[in-house]
C-alpha cells in the first residue's frame, strides 16, 4: 500500500511536518511512515596520524577512549532519535485517526526516500533542519537533492501549519506544469481548496486549458498573469491573495525551470512563507 513518508529531526519544523502530514494523510487516506535519519558517522573524532607522536601503549589507550566516545555518542543519537519519533507519532495520532509507523534510519533523508520510493505516495520535509540558523543546512541542505531524486510529489513545509484553503499553481504551459495540474485534479489532497493559476512572461493563452481542467474537476479558479521574472510574480501573488500552498512542476522548458535546478529554489522557499508542493 502506498504510504506518506515524513522526515523529521529535532528542529522547530518537526511539529509542522507532523501537522502537515496528519492533514495530508486525512485527505489521502494513506498510512504514514515517520522517518528520523541519523546521518552518517563523521570523522571529527578520528585521530591524526599518531605513528610517531606517542608510544604504542599510549596510542592504543587513546584509540580505545575515542572508540568508546563514538559508541556513546551513537547510542545517544539513537535514543534521541527514538524520542523524536515517539513525540512526532503521538502528535499526529492526536490530530487525526491515522496509522503512523516510526522508522529510525542511518544515513540521510535522500537515501531513505530512495529506498522507500516504490511504496511512497507523497514525501514531506521541513524547509530547514535543526542546525539551521536562517540558512538551509542539515535537512534543509538536502532539499534540492531530495526533490531531484524523488519520483514522487514532495511537500516542503513551512514553519507553522494552517489548513490549506487556497493554492497557487505556477504554470508555464510546459509538460511538467501540465502534469502538475493533472495530478492536482486527480488527487483528493487539495479538494475543496480554491485554486489560483499564475503565468508569467506573456503565456496567458496557455493557461486556458489548465483552468478549464481544474474547473471540470470541481475547483473554483482565479487566474493571474504577470510580466517579468517568475520568482517575483509568484511571491507577490502569494502575499497579495493569502495563498496557503504553492504548487510547482519539477521542471519546465521556460524560466520556471530555474526554480528547481539552482539557488532560485532556496530563494523562493525563503520569500514564500507557505508550504510548497512539487510534482515530478
Amino acid at each position: 500500500m502506498d504510504t506518506i513518508a515524513a522526515f523529521i529531526d529535532g528542529s522547530t519544523y518537526a511539529a509542522s511536518v507532523c501537522d502537515h502530514t496528519a492533514w495530508a494523510a486525512g485527505h489521502l487516506g494513506a498510512p504514514v511512515v515517520l522517518v528520523h535519519a541519523l546521518g552518517r558517522p563523521d570523522s571529527s573524532s578520528a585521530p591524526a596520524d599518531l605513528s610517531g607522536n606517542l608510544r604504542l601503549g599510549a596510542r592504543r589507550a587513546l584509540l580505545e577512549k575515542l572508540a568508546r566516545h563514538d559508541q556513546d555518542r551513537a547510542a545517544l543519537a539513537v535514543e534521541r532519535g527514538r524520542a523524536i519519533l515517539d513525540d512526532g507519532r503521538a502528535r499526529m495520532i492526536a490530530a487525526a485517526d491515522i496509522e503512523v509507523t516510526p522508522r529510525l534510519r542511518r544515513g540521510d533523508p535522500v537515501e531513505a526516500l530512495e529506498e522507500m520510493m516504490e511504496t511512497t505516495r507523497l514525501a514531506l520535509i521541513g524547509k530547514r533542519g535543526e542546525d539551521a540558523s536562517g540558512e538551509m543546512v542539515h535537512l534543509g541542505s538536502n532539499l534540492e537533492r531530495l526533490v531531484r531524486a524523488s519520483t514522487r510529489p514532495v511537500m516542503v513545509v513551512s514553519r507553522a501549519f494552517r489548513p490549506v484553503e487556497t493554492f497557487l499553481i505556477a504554470f508555464d504551459g510546459g509538460a511538467s506544469a501540465t502534469r502538475a495540474v493533472e495530478r492536482v485534479c486527480d488527487s483528493p489532497l487539495l479538494k475543496g481548496a480554491e485554486a489560483h493559476v499564475l503565468t508569467a512572461g506573456g503565456k496567458a493563452d496557455r493557461m486556458v486549458a489548465a483552468v478549464e481542467r481544474l474547473r471540470a474537476a470541481g475547483f473554483a479558479v482565479t487566474e493571474h498573469h504577470a510580466e517579468g521574472g517568475p520568482e517575483e510574480a509568484i511571491a507577490a501573488c502569494v502575499r497579495a491573495h493569502g495563498i496557503g500552498m504553492l504548487v510547482l512542476g519539477k521542471s519546465g522548458h521556460s524560466r520556471l525551470r530555474q526554480l528547481f535546478i539552482g539557488s532560485t529554489t532556496l530563494e523562493l522557499m525563503r520569500v514564500c512563507p507557505v508550504p510548497v508542493l512539487i510534482f515530478p
